[in-house]
């Protein structure tokens, strides 16, 4: 037996990793920021590059696209309520995030971006490209460092 469904419910079956991509720079609490995304995916080896889909009205698309760079966060049990009170809820505009959710972060290594300490594994991102892609921005970057910091399993879901 099988059921028709409509593209949208077929889509929701796809699981989607929990993260928080970060932007902006560390030091200046004023021009950092972050959000919650569940669109993301690898895709290329080598380079090593990752897309996140970002909605082009976000402030964290904003600091990625002045910077240049940015970091996707891995997000386990130690970051979610982070990740879906603060990161995932309320703008950046006006809005130090990082300060505001009390995460543990730093400054990359290979990039200006904050990394959060709490993530499981961040990876530094330098911006190739962004493509327009109906009602959200692709945004692919070429991972420069990346960092372990626990050994949470990831959070993965599906609608």
């Amino acid at each position: 037996m099988s059921l028709r469904l409509d593209p949208d419910s077929a889509l929701n079956h796809l699981p989607q990793p929990l993260v928080i991509v970060t932007a902006g720079d560390f030091d200046k609490p004023s021009r950092r920021g972050g959000m919650t995304a569940a669109w993301v995916s690898r895709v290329s080896m080598s380079p090593p590059l990752i897309m996140v889909s970002i909605a082009p009205s976000r402030y964290t698309l904003e600091l990625l696209r002045e910077n240049g760079e940015f970091a996707v966060n891995i997000v386990g049990g130690r970051l979610e309520k982070a990740a879906y009170g603060v990161f995932g809820s309320k703008t950046g505009r006006g809005l130090d995030k990082i300060a505001e959710s009390r995460v543990k972060a730093r400054r990359g290594e290979k990039t200006r971006v904050p990394l959060l300490e709490d993530a499981t594994v961040s990876l530094e991102c330098r911006l190739v490209k962004t493509v327009e892609a109906g009602d959200h921005v692709l945004v692919i970057g070429e991972v420069v460092n990346a960092l372990k910091f626990g050994d949470e399993q990831p959070i993965v879901f599906t609608s």
